[in-house]
């Protein structure tokens, strides 16, 4: 199940919580919360439309770093995210963010780590993101090819000259301190840094590779300007677009003709206009056949995953 979901406060979605530990406790900013002591709160994972899980919002909070620990109940299956320091990180990194954002139901950003800076004596950390929206206070933020979280985001400066589109971030530290018994920091993997798309023709039982590459941006269609020529005539009102978008891979369909996408849990039918993420092993239905999606990289978000089973500890609750 998805560690990332929409908060929401008597009915209406505000901001975005990420599950910390196999148990449930979830992080967000503290100051989506201080305001509504009295408030019903539920958490729902941005990838499971109609689950609202209810959270209890009386654990240990920082007003001052703008962190607070919650606690979704109702189940126990979470493949929690891990915290790693900002110190792990260098000027330029590669950083993204996921999270609920107020114009949709979910969106996604991409930016580079800027370094720390101090206001009153209290650290924050600083990365440089266009796509901070409203609605993503406390959406974790990671090392892009990690998949560790460095910090939470509790504010964006928006000014027109000095520090545009910069995004200020509760260090994972503070988050620790909250529950130093259950929650650790851990060191980095970088060792999926590089992405590999791959598109292929399934010709009876057999697969017939016709793209590989680290560039996740392909346009399909029957123009040969296309980076992906289809070159069969019953696909001449065929064309769409593959995307990387933050974590998620997006295909749009442009083409007056439908196509399909097929995965493990789901069967669509697209028309022209439509988006949707696309799944490692999805499926995608042309007029002249179907083409096999595969890709491989730690941060991409696959609507078909499920949690990868985990090995028993002596204290379960602590997040990995």
């Amino acid at each position: 199940m998805d560690t990332i979901g929409r908060l929401v406060r008597d009915g209406k979605a505000v901001a975005t919580a990420f599950i910390v530990t196999a148990d449930g406790l979830a992080a967000t900013a503290a100051h989506v919360l201080s305001p509504h002591a009295g408030a019903e709160w539920t958490f729902e994972p941005i990838t499971a439309p109609g689950l609202s899980l209810p959270v209890d919002t009386s654990l240990p909070s920082d007003a001052a770093a703008d962190v607070a620990l919650i606690q979704v109940l109702g189940t126990g299956d979470w493949q929690p995210m891990t915290l790693v320091s900002r110190t792990t990180a260098t000027p330029g990194d590669p950083v993204h963010l996921r999270g609920f954002a107020a114009s949709r139901d979910y969106d996604s950003g991409v930016g580079s780590y800027v370094g720390a800076t101090a206001e009153n004596g209290r650290a924050w950390v600083k990365v440089s993101c266009q796509h901070a929206q409203p609605g993503m206070s406390g959406a974790p933020v990671l090392l892009t090819g990690t998949g560790s979280v460095i910090g939470v985001v509790a504010s964006r400066l928006n000014s027109e000259r000095w520090n545009r589109d910069t995004v200020l971030l509760a260090p994972a530290e503070d988050l620790v301190a909250l529950a130093p018994e259950r929650l650790r920091l851990t060191e980095p993997i970088r060792q999926f840094a590089n992405g590999t798309l791959r598109l292929s023709w399934l010709r009876g039982d057999a697969a017939e590779l016709i793209l590989e590459t680290d560039d996740f941006n392909v346009s399909l269609g029957r123009n040969s300007h296309n980076r992906l020529n289809l070159p069969d005539d019953r696909d001449s009102r065929f064309h769409g677009h593959l995307a990387l978008v933050g974590t998620t891979l997006l295909y749009r369909h442009m083409g007056s003709r439908p196509a399909f996408l097929s995965g493990a849990t789901r069967q669509l039918k697209l028309a022209k206009g439509d988006s949707c993420p696309v799944g490692d092993k999805d499926r995608l239905s042309v007029a002249s056949g179907t083409m096999l999606v595969e890709f491989s990289a730690p941060d991409l978000f696959d609507p078909n995953a499920g949690p990868t089973p985990q090995a028993d500890e002596e204290d379960p609750g602590v997040g990995r």
